[in-house]
């Protein structure tokens, strides 16, 4: 991020921290913490978006299985294509004759879907309304602005609009923060320890976490930095007032959560040895999401990132490697979930700023538009597929030449089917994604009923 975007953020968190108080005296919201203990966290309820930033190649992950489509697929796919007898296939799915199948990396999501607690959502991308190939070849829609761009589509993708200031993820916890009373600052999380838009609200501001738990406070405690940095209260200049809330809610909120946070020793050892980014990230999400009683919260929303999807080459066995990492870590994070007695109270959704190219470059694939996800958890109507499996042909009524996959789906209708079972109300999530009302099907069906 740029010095000035950091300096934005920064100033966009301060005065969200300033507007819900988050200066009050430490040892008054400490003392809160056994009357917040004491709240029932019966209707606990948490959206965990994952990002896989690159581009995940989408027709690699849920491949065509039906045998005219497998055969046309790796005909086009020639050496990137997944061998048929080695996938795991999903059925019909009410897909028109077409099937699916994961790529046989996918074990444990496969088990989860077979368990009714995994679905794939079919061809999500971008859309300000509803759109065809045709639609778009006649002009009547335009295509998203920067189509091919990662970091412009990352931001599409997390705040509907190329530049926009806030998250979707993050405008939720504006509206979600209420429910959590003085426990606010807890409503959205972020695992990665960088700065995440999907989560930048415009009254709230998220926290952030590591698998070392909460960040450590940036000076000792009746030191000169201290007193420069804190002490929120005492200041009368505006700005000082607000960079010392940001390092006073700090230290409040890293004493509050390393007290509740579970032990990693609860919800049992990450996959990889400590080497996998995303599976520590989840480990760490469960673990808060299992101090909930002890801090008083009952709306969470949560992001986890994991990079390295840009296959333009070398795709096979980096792929591989991503998949096989990828599926590791939801399989842990659905034992953890499922230890904790939380798998119907947590879903977790996949994002990527786009999908890939049906068509190879010859050793990988290059930016896309559309994109195949999982929703796992379980609220999830799982064991199908929703949306829309694409016609394998580069020059059929899903692709544009072969390269772009034209969505079926919007970002706006799967975020917003998300938030209404997080108790967004239809009201808020036509305000939360504004193009919404465009769009017959605004709940897609893969959850159940809030």
């Amino acid at each position: 991020m740029t010095t000035s975007a950091s300096r934005r953020h920064f100033l966009r968190t301060a005065a969200a921290l300033s507007a819900a108080g988050a200066a009050a005296p430490i040892a008054l919201n400490l003392a809160g913490i056994a009357a917040a203990s004491a709240q029932s966290a019966t209707d606990y309820r948490a959206l965990v978006l994952l990002y896989m930033a690159g581009g995940n190649d989408h027709l690699g992950t849920v491949v065509p299985y039906d045998t005219a489509s497998y055969n046309r697929y790796a005909q086009i796919r020639g050496g990137l294509a997944q061998a048929r007898a080695g996938l795991l296939p999903l059925g019909a799915a009410n897909q028109g004759g077409r099937e699916a199948a994961l790529n046989s990396a996918l074990t444990a999501i496969k088990a989860a879907y077979d368990g009714r607690r995994c679905a794939v959502v079919a061809g999500v991308g971008p859309l300000t309304a509803p759109t065809t190939k045709g639609d778009l070849g006649a002009g009547r829609v335009a295509y998203p602005s920067q189509i091919g761009s990662h970091s412009d589509q990352a931001n599409t993708w997390q705040s509907l609009a190329t530049s926009a200031p806030y998250g979707w993820g993050g405008r939720m916890g504006d509206i979600l923060a209420a429910t959590n009373g003085t426990r606010a600052n807890f409503t959205t999380i972020s695992a990665t320890g960088g700065y995440s838009l999907f989560l930048v609200g415009g009254q709230t501001s998220y926290f952030t976490v590591s698998e070392a738990g909460a960040p450590s406070q940036f000076f000792a405690n009746g030191s000169p930095l201290e007193a420069v940095l804190t002490g929120a209260g005492a200041r009368t200049n505006l700005l000082e007032q607000a960079y010392a809330q940001v390092h006073d809610t700090l230290r409040e909120g890293a004493a509050v959560l390393n007290a509740a946070i579970l032990p990693e020793s609860a919800v049992g050892p990450a996959p990889g040895g400590g080497q996998s980014p995303l599976a520590n990230q989840l480990q760490t999400v469960a673990r808060v999401i299992g101090a909930r009683g002890a801090l008083g919260v009952r709306r969470q929303v949560f992001y986890v990132e994991v990079g390295g999807f840009d296959t333009h080459g070398g795709q096979v066995a980096r792929h591989a490697a991503l998949l096989t990492e990828l599926n590791a870590a939801l399989g842990y994070f659905d034992s953890a979930l499922g230890t904790l007695g939380l798998r119907s109270s947590v879903v977790l959704a996949t994002s990527s700023e786009f999908g890939r190219h049906l068509v190879t470059n010859g050793d990988g694939t290059d930016h896309g538009w559309a994109g195949h996800h999982f929703v796992l958890g379980g609220a999830v109507r799982g064991g199908t597929v929703y949306g829309a499996l694409p016609t394998i042909d580069p020059q059929g009524p899903d692709f544009i030449d072969g390269t772009l996959q034209v969505p079926a789906l919007a970002v706006e209708q799967y975020g917003a089917t998300l938030g209404k079972w997080m108790g967004v109300s239809d009201t808020d999530l036509a305000t939360i994604f504004p193009t919404l009302g465009r769009f017959a099907a605004r709940d897609l069906g893969f959850l159940a009923a809030a």
